[in-house]
């Protein structure tokens, strides 16, 4: 715009410089207001079209994610949509270090909440944790990654104190999506998304509806009201004493075995059998804070490929 205007003066100056023809100035005069006028509307169109184009990516929506496979620590992991998954190990659960912190898909960690982080399971998804030493479960939305090679999830505080385990630490659980839920997690995600969700139209006249004793209703306090609104679903299932072990692969031979074991601690019991032309080492039993302990150990010392195993 900023040319043609430039070009506008020039020609004016031209023409001051010659004789005058007073049409030919006007025409070029008015040709140029109109081609001015012609690049300013353009330009509102263009960048409403672009505002429009990048809504959605400008916005700080809640997104479905998976992901490109990674490593922690050397560790392999590949997110998938897996609706069968199910597997028992170790959890621990994080505090106010990650509360009001964004998730990888742009929702909010809130320790006060039902919440979980996985390493492979879609986000967002639900999944049912049981805690395998008291039998109480419940329902956990995964809504981010974690980075702890020694669990298979990460829970808030909240679910931690309501399995039993936020003393302790540590639990023993068994992880099982729950195929339905995490579909219309996936559909609700997706469909946040979508270009014209923020579209609305005015709503249709209704009857006038009463509501009688109005005054008890608004006065129900914040903690009630979320309670009445979002009742906690703490199950409990009948549970059969077991014993925790490790599963580490990928040995030489049982000299190997018997040199990381007796420089971490002599006195553990392990059998090992023969995989193939390598060997398997199962450890225990164990404490879920030896457990844990040991899965790092293996890790820093090149075994990655470990496993929790009850009985």
């Amino acid at each position: 715009m900023i040319k043609y205007l430039i070009s506008l003066i020039f020609l004016l100056f031209l023409f001051s410089c010659n004789e005058l023809n007073i049409d030919n100035v006007t025409d070029v005069v008015e040709n140029s207001t109109n081609k001015i006028e012609e690049i300013i509307d353009n330009t509102k169109e263009d960048k409403k079209e672009l505002i429009q184009s990048n809504k959605i990516k400008t916005k700080e929506t809640i997104f479905y994610y998976i992901g490109e496979p990674y490593f922690i620590e050397g560790v392999s992991y590949t997110p998938e949509e897996n609706y069968n998954y199910s597997e028992i190990g170790l959890s621990s659960f994080y505090g106010k270090e990650l509360h009001n912190i964004k998730t990888i898909n742009n929702d909010t960690n809130k320790v006060t909440e039902l919440l979980g982080r996985h390493k492979t399971l879609p986000i967002p998804s639900m999944v049912k944790v049981t805690n395998m030493e008291n039998g109480l479960s419940i329902n956990v939305k995964i809504i981010d990654r974690h980075d702890d090679n020694a669990v298979i999830i990460q829970v808030s505080r909240k679910v931690a104190q309501l399995l039993g385990f936020y003393k302790s630490k540590l639990a023993t659980v068994k992880v099982e999506i729950l195929s339905d839920a995490s579909k219309q997690w996936k559909s609700v995600a997706n469909s946040l998304n979508e270009e014209n969700f923020d579209e609305t139209i005015s709503s249709a006249p209704t009857d006038i509806v009463s509501i009688e004793e109005i005054d008890e209703i608004t006065e129900t306090n914040d903690e009630t009201k979320a309670i009445i609104e979002d009742p906690i679903e703490l199950k409990s299932e009948k549970i059969t004493d077991f014993k925790l072990y490790l599963r580490v692969t990928g040995f030489e031979n049982y000299d190997s075995i018997r040199l990381v074991l007796d420089n971490y601690d002599n006195n553990l019991k392990f059998t090992s059998e023969k995989n193939n032309s390598a060997y398997d080492v199962i450890i225990g039993p164990l404490e879920n804070t030896e457990a844990n302990n040991l899965v790092s150990y293996f890790i820093s010392k090149g075994y990655k490929e470990t496993e929790i195993l009850i009985e």
